[in-house]
This record gives C-alpha cells, structure tokens and sequence, in this order.
C-alpha cells in the first residue's frame, strides 16, 4: 500500500526545494520550468509510470537541488495544508461528484464545507504547483485547469480493458471480477468529475497534447520519450 504520509513530506520538501532555489519569487522567472499533467483509465498504470519517469528525470545529467515530485492521492493533502483545512475534510474530496443531497446536508450540519468550494481550493493549488513547474499532477482534471499554462505537458493514458484488468490483479492484488468492478467504478467517477465540474469528456484528445495506448509500449520506453519531450520543452 501507498504511505500517504511519506508522500506528503516528500511533497513538502519538494515545495520547499522550489522556495530554496528561487523558483517562488515575486520578481519574473528567467526560466519557467516544466510540468506534466496525467489523466488515465483506471489499470493503464499512471502510477507506475509517474513514479519511474520521477527517478528518471531527477537522476537527468545536469539537473539542479530543485527536485520533481508527483502530486496523486497525497494531492488532497497538499489542498487542505494551502488552505489550512482540518485533515477530516480529506474523505469529502474523492475524484467523483457526490450526490447534490448529500453535499446539501453536510453544508447544512457544517460537517464540511460544499463541495464546489473544496474543488475550488483544488483548483489553486494544482494550478500554483503546475506553474511553479516541475511536478507531475495526476488527475483530478489538472489538465483543463492548466491549459493556458504553456509549460504544461498534458498525457492521457488508455489501454484495453483486458490488459488494464491484468495490471489491477497485479497492482491491487485483485481476482478478476474484483478488478473489472474496480476499473468499471473509478471511470464512471473520474468521468463524473470531469463532466460536473469542468463540462468536459475526459475522453476527448483535443485536452491533451498525447493520447498514449499504454499496451503498445514498456514502461521504460514511455519514460525515455517523455523524459526526452520534456529536455526539449525549453528548447
């Protein structure tokens, strides 16, 4: 299992490295570093990829004390430290639209806040660590939040449906028909989320600058060319 924890730290000193090396400034940036934003079908392995494309760029020949890092489920984390939210808010923030009843009675009790102002706070935190650049966002629509930033890289990853059920068996330690409900819920979700909050199709390609089949590649091939896209972005 994650340690969302030890994401989170990793994620502090990540913005704090940003602080260090002059990255947060009031005055203009010299350089604007890159970032990439990941939208994925559920088993086309995001993470995995995220988290081998993190070791590669940051072990690149000339690379700085300013390290990249990936913001996925520890991204709430992050949220509710910006905005200073209590840490219980974090199980009224899944990558979904919950039901308009729902919402509408924990804001009445005041068990959280409505969940158009949660993803609004979102909202400003993927869009401040994308433009300080160097860090890869997973989901949550970050790429339609982002796209008037010209340093950002926007992928989604697809697969078929068999290959990505045989990665969640893997991945999850799932049986078959555990991994096709599995993959089934967290779509729907994500597509839900998408739709109620941004009115788009996280399956439309014109959100994205690559629309990658997964199956069609090893892992490590896919980090070498991104990797390589991102070395040129600046050039």
């Amino acid at each position: 299992m994650v340690d969302l924890r030890k994401q989170f730290e990793k994620c502090q000193a990540y913005i704090k490295s940003q602080v260090s090396s002059g990255e947060i400034s009031s005055q203009p940036m010299t350089r604007q570093y890159p970032s990439i934003t990941i939208s994925r079908e559920t088993g086309a392995g995001a993470m995995t990829l995220a988290d081998k494309l993190l070791d590669c760029l940051n072990n690149q020949p000339g690379g700085t004390d300013s390290l990249w890092t990936v913001f996925d489920k520890n991204l709430v984390q992050q949220v509710l430290e910006d905005h200073d939210l209590p840490t219980h808010l974090e199980k009224f923030m899944p990558e979904d639209k919950p039901s308009h009843i729902k919402d509408t009675i924990g804001d009445m009790f005041g068990t959280h806040p409505p969940n158009w102002e949660l993803v609004k706070h979102t909202q400003e935190t993927i869009y401040r660590l994308a433009k300080m650049g160097r860090c890869i966002l997973v989901g949550r629509g970050a790429n339609i939040i982002t796209q008037n930033l010209p340093n950002v890289l926007h992928l989604r990853l697809i697969g078929t449906l068999e290959k990505r059920v045989q990665r969640c068996m893997d991945y999850y330690q799932l049986d078959e028909t555990e991994a096709s409900e599995l993959i089934k819920k967290q779509d729907r979700a994500r597509r839900r989320y998408l739709v109620a909050y941004y009115d788009r199709d996280i399956d439309d390609p014109m959100d994205y600058h690559l629309v990658i089949n997964v199956d069609m590649f090893t892992t490590q091939k896919l980090v070498e060319f991104i990797s390589n896209m991102i070395g040129n972005w600046n050039k």
